[in-house]
């Protein structure tokens, strides 16, 4: 007993372990591709994002770089435009004032520059500075938000970030009159790219040829360090060479240069807190997996020690001995009840198997003294009969003459009958029922002479009638009526059973004919049915029998049968025959 615990315990520990280390391959390979879900799903958000933030950049600058061309292009479109903004820059604000009235009366075109500097500020909401330089001319003009009709300031006063430029070309000399700046404010678009949650490791700047700063984002995780080592590499023009960063550098299609980075210890560090909770989750899965696992296990295995125990005990000789009860209501428990029960049984059993053996003897016994000869039923039967006749009692001669009938009819082997004799039969079914119910039950049979002497199997056609009176038939109704039909279409011999009871709906029809069709199990159906009738009848004409339900409207179900006469196509085989030897 202690060797066998032994190796029951060690089986239980080869057990555990294999269980533990295929919790840990499932845990392990789940995390594991969760975790690289999780990290290309990062990647393909943050490789989304930089072209996003691409798209929605380069869209912004070539928009603002537009207005600033297109204001580059109008300015000297007409020489007077030009002479205007020159004398600008030379005259005083008031004597300037007098010479755009002055030319304005003359019947040229008003140009009066501040005014045209605040239209431009109207025109773009976004334009936050206006800077306007002139060949040869030392100062510069200056407009703000704050001040949009500007002022002339000293070049070294003027102080502009992420300016566009475009330069004034003279459309009649072709030469470079000056040169207009705008700033445009980049609130909007740093919004929208704070709005994308994976640019916030990220740093983004656009540069002109000129290496002119047009544009700057950092996102929310980018700290003041970080800021300043990616803005000293865009000075020295080396920003790939930055260490510690992954570097990307695009050409505009306005030709800018776009410099993407992001700190790889900050991208480490996001990819991290992303990962972190799959990984944590699938630790704690596997502890409590595998904690679960060895509490169950162990519990498992002492209610088992006392079920076997309990079992060599019986083995051994002690039928009395049982397992148990007080086991928790587990598995086991119920197990230790099916145990105790078998146990009772075949205790039980052992002690009375030789009276059933006895039992069983004494019933085959008393069934051959219950049998009764058939024929001296049908004599009796006959006897009671002409006991009726000799009573002037036709009527009753008549049921019993019919319940002979059917008697002798049952007690007949023959597995073959006629189509005439098989409606006999029928016939005096019928007329027993039809006596005991008078006047409530109206039937009849056509029967043509060419089909009447065709063979079927016994018990064919009458199980058909038989479903009427058990199924359909209502006997609160005085107008219950059954027909069978019998005659010949060529080869075929057709037979149509109707009646007027209760009637089935599509479905149900549906369901009867594909249910008698199935193969006839005779172990799982003990009275005779459609499927008995259909079985028996296609085995014994082959693939020309058919039979199917159908409904009349409004109550009634008809029952088409129809097959292949063998006798007569054995007949018209023999005289083809014959008569291709007279030939």
């Amino acid at each position: 007993m202690p060797f066998s615990n032994h190796v029951q315990r060690s089986s239980f520990t080869h057990l555990i372990k294999l269980y533990t280390i295929i919790i840990s391959v499932m845990v392990i390979l789940a995390t594991g591709i969760f975790v690289g879900v999780s990290i290309r799903t990062y990647n393909a958000e943050v490789s989304q994002a930089e072209s996003t933030a691409e798209r929605q950049i380069s869209q912004t600058l070539a928009r603002n770089q537009q207005v600033v061309n297109q204001t580059a292009t109008q300015l000297p479109d007409a020489t007077d435009n030009l002479t205007s903004l020159t004398k600008y820059f030379s005259l005083s604000p008031g004597a300037y004032s007098d010479y755009a009235i002055d030319e304005s009366l003359r019947g040229r075109k008003y140009f009066y520059w501040p005014t045209e500097a605040r239209q431009l500020f109207v025109q773009n909401e976004s334009l936050s500075q206006l800077t306007l330089r002139l060949a040869n001319q030392p100062r510069v003009f200056v407009a703000t938000t704050k001040n949009t009709g500007g002022q002339l300031v000293n070049e070294k006063r003027v102080k502009q970030a992420f300016a566009l430029s475009a330069p004034l070309i003279n459309p009649y000399t072709l030469q470079t009159d000056g040169v207009i700046s705008m700033s445009f404010d980049q609130s909007a678009l740093k919004d929208q790219l704070n709005h994308l949650m994976a640019v916030r490791p990220l740093q983004i700047a656009v540069r002109s040829d000129a290496n002119d700063q047009l544009f700057y984002f950092a996102g929310v995780r980018v700290n003041a360090q970080q800021q300043r080592a990616f803005k000293r590499a865009l000075s020295t023009g080396n920003a790939t060479s930055l260490k510690g960063y992954h570097v990307t550098e695009k050409t505009l299609p306005s030709g800018y240069q776009l410099t993407m980075a992001v700190n790889q210890s900050a991208l480490f560090g996001l990819l991290f807190g992303r990962v972190l909770p799959v990984v944590v989750l699938g630790i704690l899965l596997f502890v409590g997996l595998s904690v679960g696992l060895w509490l169950t296990f162990r519990r498992y295995q002492h209610q088992l020690d006392t079920i076997v125990a309990t079992v060599k005990t019986v083995s051994a000789g002690d039928y009395d001995a049982r397992v148990p009860v007080d086991l928790k209501p587990t598995d086991l428990h119920t197990l230790a009840d099916g145990i105790n029960v078998m146990l009772t049984e075949i205790h039980r059993h052992i002690h009375t198997i030789y009276q059933l053996q006895i039992a069983q003897q004494e019933a085959n016994r008393k069934a051959l003294q219950s049998q009764i000869n058939p024929h001296f039923m049908s004599n009796t039967l006959e006897y009671i009969r002409m006991a009726a006749l000799d009573a002037d009692q036709p009527e009753l001669a008549e049921v019993v003459y019919s319940f002979a009938a059917l008697l002798r009819n049952n007690t007949d082997l023959s597995s073959r009958t006629t189509i005439k004799q098989e409606l006999s039969f029928i016939e005096k079914y019928v007329f027993l029922y039809q006596v005991r119910f008078p006047d409530q039950i109206a039937y009849q049979f056509q029967i043509d002479p060419a089909v009447a002497d065709v063979e079927v199997p016994k018990f064919s056609l009458q199980p058909l009638v038989e479903n009427y009176f058990v199924h359909g038939i209502d006997f609160t109704r005085f107008d219950n009526a059954v027909s069978v039909k019998a005659w010949r279409e060529g080869s075929l011999v057709r037979i149509k059973i109707r009646n007027n009871g209760k009637g089935l709906t599509d479905k149900q029809i549906a369901s009867i004919n594909a249910r008698m069709q199935e193969p006839f199990d005779a172990g799982q159906h003990r009275s005779i049915g459609l499927q008995n009738v259909y079985s028996r009848m296609a085995d014994y004409f082959g693939a020309s029998f058919m039979m199917t339900l159908s409904h009349d409207e409004p109550l009634g179900v008809t029952v088409n049968v129809q097959f292949s006469d063998q006798l007569t196509t054995k007949n018209q085989s023999g005289q083809a025959g014959i008569k291709s030897e007279d030939d």
